[in-house]
């Protein structure tokens, strides 16, 4: 039986049972606060749990206001101790905004321009402080190469942590802008059901259950089990959003020194080409034929599809060695496939409507097909420890991480002869039907290696200084067959300063480097060179006490080497000589119980790239492909309980990006101004909810290439969704 069945029925046997579920009467009032502790038999000492916070249980709960992150130091640190920019995106904050993707939750956080190039079902194309960035799952990378992974889907998640500048100290493999790590949903010993259903725009039926609690009486083992099956168009015609995913996972805590938790993740994926890549001339500039529908498929149906799989299964283990260290592992073994066959128009050999000069309706399309397999294994082992020296006391970190990924590829592309041969596709009235698949042909397995030792210091001097330490040393190597073989190594250091005041202040100062080996040959079979970068960046931090409020304002210069960047069609990356960023930011989050829930975020940067002094005249400073100079959100939920409506909440948002020009300054993408809303009833067992974003329905071009392609940004998408809590 497929995943897809296994998952249809065993998320429609949980709807039934839920029918018959001996329901609980609604408590009035506030709920009672949580016994953490298990109860236990004889004269043993109870087994100490982490507190758990279900949706829907506490209605008023600070549900937007984290106070730690585990990823920006590797340590249990206050993010008001932390000297870099944090944020920290609950699984409540991903519900109330109405997060389809990953790509949509950071709609809100500062740094982040989540729709840099619109619409893609491939990948969640964010930029942060104007650079892609590599994404981690549970401390460890979750994606590697190009389109041959499964997009991480939000339900799966507790929370998605953004840490904003260099990570390669502690994390290896990153880009200089930041790094996303996004935390898995775990099992808990507090036993909780949900059932969750989707009906929105776009045809999407949407169905998961999520279950955890204790397996033993004692609660020493507990399991989670989420699942999810989908069903969903897109705003693009003939491509599909539909996935399976089942994620079961155990934890087993035999005493107060051993945590062994084990989580799977196994997901289907099947989709088309949203990512049309279209002209400028019928996107940003006009065209006598008006302009290109954002529906627009430009592949062929029945022939285009991306659809991805993976299994993959995580170990984290915590062992306690005495009171004041801890020594951990985190290691995951990944399997995952893609197929991928798409069409898009040809705009990179001149005027695309070279063709068809009068009409200037009709292009020649691009077609290219690939099938990738990838293998991966992935680890991090680390000690930590406190002690102290005189008046200076000392949090220790020491790890060794390794990665080994091999990829196996076939692909193929039709040349100048067949693509003339298959005719000319009408952008304005297409027909389909008239096509030529190309021969998909063997590509040089690809294997890639690399070790990271690292090591760390948190130092607290006194009762307010804190000062941060980290230097790393990477081995990596890429060995493709029958191809040369890639070394490179690197050290990479961190450091940073902060004053945490009584008053709930706290600027710090911190300088970070990054490193980036890149598995790839250029246009004239070279390798690539690791790209390199470093960030100075100072900030304050507030946080009243007592108060669920957080707010942080940082400036900061990246400088990075290497930097890749569109090449002259989807295919392809050059390396720019330098790029310099600069930029500040202003982010703040609270939560005020029973009253709102409130979100800020504002980004500004000043980015180009450097090409040298060899470069030609007017081709060295350009500015960097898809990055705005302004980006600002602001949302708001309001609890409408002390008016007299218990239970209801409205929300709303509003999110500005300033105008993106190409990297030639031909064409600028003008600003927009969009708008998104939620409202919502909930209870103590369930909850409704309907949310909206772009609620004007705008038509956005997110991005301009200067190789001459646009890309539209996201339509008005309506979702409304029914949650069962049991």
């Amino acid at each position: 039986m497929t995943l897809t069945r296994i998952s249809h029925w065993a998320i429609c046997l949980a709807f039934g049972s839920a029918v018959l579920w001996p329901w609980p009467l609604a408590a009035q009032g506030t709920p009672e606060p949580y016994d953490d502790t298990v109860p236990v038999q004889g004269d043993e000492e109870p087994v100490e749990l982490s507190p758990v916070d279900v949706q829907g249980t506490r209605v008023d709960a600070p549900r937007y206001q984290a106070t730690d992150s585990t990823s920006a130091t590797k340590t249990d640190t206050p993010i008001i101790e932390t000297p870099q920019s944090v944020s920290v995106i609950s699984a409540e904050q991903l519900h109330d905004l109405g997060a389809l993707t990953l790509q949509d939750s950071f709609r809100y956080s500062a740094g982040m321009r989540s729709d840099a190039y619109g619409t893609d079902s491939r990948t969640d194309s964010a930029l942060v402080r104007g650079t892609e960035y590599i994404q981690y799952q549970d401390g460890l990378r979750s994606l590697f190469g190009f389109y041959n992974n499964v997009r991480t889907d939000v339900y799966a998640l507790e929370s998605v942590e953004v840490i904003r500048g260099p990570s390669s100290v502690l994390y290896g493999q990153g880009t200089s802008g930041g790094m996303v790590n996004v935390n898995s949903k775990r099992p808990q010993v507090e036993a909780a059901h949900e059932l969750r259903a989707e009906y929105g725009d776009y045809a999407r039926r949407q169905y998961a259950i999520d279950f955890t609690g204790p397996v033993t009486k004692d609660g020493s083992l507990a399991y989670r089990l989420v699942g999810l099956h989908r069903n969903a168009a897109t705003q693009v015609d003939y491509a599909q959003d539909d996935r399976d995913f089942i994620a079961p996972s155990l934890s087993w805590r035999p005493s107060g020194w051993f945590e062994w938790t084990v989580l799977g993740n196994f997901q289907r994926d099947r989709s088309g080409s949203t990512t049309a890549f279209l002209p400028w001339e019928g996107t940003i500039q006009d065209n006598p034929n008006g302009q290109i529908p954002t529906h627009r498929f430009v592949s062929e149906p029945g022939f285009d599809r991306y659809n991805t799989e993976q299994d993959a299964v995580t170990s984290l283990i915590n062992i306690g060695l005495g009171t004041a260290w801890t020594l951990s592992q985190n290691a995951r073994y990944v399997e995952s496939a893609s197929d991928y066959h798409t069409m898009f128009p040809n705009i990179y050999t001149g005027d695309p409507y070279l063709l068809n000069p009068f009409r200037r309706d009709s292009v020649l399309r691009i077609t290219y097909i690939t099938d990738a397999k990838l293998r991966a294994i992935t680890s991090d082992h680390r000690l930590s420890g406190e002690f102290s020296t005189g008046w200076i006391q000392h949090k220790l970190l020491m790890g060794v991480d390794a990665t080994k990924v091999t990829t196996r590829q076939n692909a193929g592309q039709l040349g100048a002869l067949q693509i003339i041969q298959q005719g000319l596709f009408d952008l304005y009235e297409p027909e389909y039907g008239t096509f030529i698949v190309p021969e998909a042909t063997p590509l040089p397995d690809l294997e890639t290696r690399q070790t990271g030792y690292y090591i760390q210091d948190q130092l607290t001097i006194g009762d307010h200084l804190i000062a941060l330490l980290g230097w790393r040393r990477d081995e990596a190597r890429s060995e493709e067959t029958g191809g040369p073989t890639i070394d490179d190594d690197a050290d990479s250091l961190r450091a940073g300063l902060l004053y945490r005041f009584d008053a709930g202040f706290s600027p710090y100062v911190s300088y970070s480097e990054s490193f980036n080996p890149v598995a790839q040959l250029d246009a004239d079979d070279n390798p690539f060179k690791p790209i390199r970068g470093e960030q100075w960046e100072g900030g304050l931090k507030y946080q009243p006490p007592g108060f669920p409020a957080l707010v942080t304002a940082s400036v900061f210069e990246i400088n990075e080497k290497n930097r890749l960047a569109p090449g002259e069609d989807p295919s392809t990356q050059v390396q720019l000589g330098q790029a310099e960023i600069k930029g500040a930011e202003l982010e703040a989050g609270l939560s005020w119980p029973s009253v709102m829930d409130l979100l800020l975020a504002y980004t500004y940067l000043d980015a180009h790239s450097d090409a040298g002094d060899n470069a030609e005249e007017g081709e060295r400073i350009k500015p960097l492909a898809a990055v705005a100079d302004e980006v600002a959100a602001l949302w708001a939920r309001f609890h409408l309980g002390g008016i007299g409506l218990p239970g209801l909440s409205i929300g709303a948002g509003v999110r500005y990006t300033s105008a993106v020009p190409d990297e030639s300054e031909t064409v600028e993408v003008p600003s927009s101004t969009l708008y998104d809303a939620m409202i919502a009833y909930e209870q103590a067992n369930w909850r409704i909810a309907v949310n909206g974003s772009n609620l004007n329905d705008d038509t956005v071009i997110a991005t301009c290439l200067e190789r001459g392609d646009c890309f539209y940004g996201p339509r008005r998408y309506v979702v409304g969704s029914l949650t069962l809590h049991f």
